[in-house]
């Protein structure tokens, strides 16, 4: 078995940036409409939105480790 090459790595690292930028897009549609149905949840929804974010990470983080 071969070690991956640089541009493997590269690949690598362009989907995990694109699987975050997905995940952001996701998110803020997901505040931005719990925000519309529920007038005052400006600040719930940025800490839930905040909090999912940290979680996932330290998901993906343990999860290549």
């Amino acid at each position: 078995m071969t070690e991956p090459g640089p541009d493997d790595a590269r690949a690598a690292r362009l989907r995990w940036i694109a699987r975050a930028v997905a995940a952001a897009i996701g998110l803020w549609f997901l505040a931005d409409g719990v925000a519309g149905v529920w007038g005052g949840a400006g600040l719930v929804v940025l800490a839930a939105v905040v909090v999912a974010l940290a979680v996932g990470a330290l998901y993906l983080t343990r999860r290549r480790s």
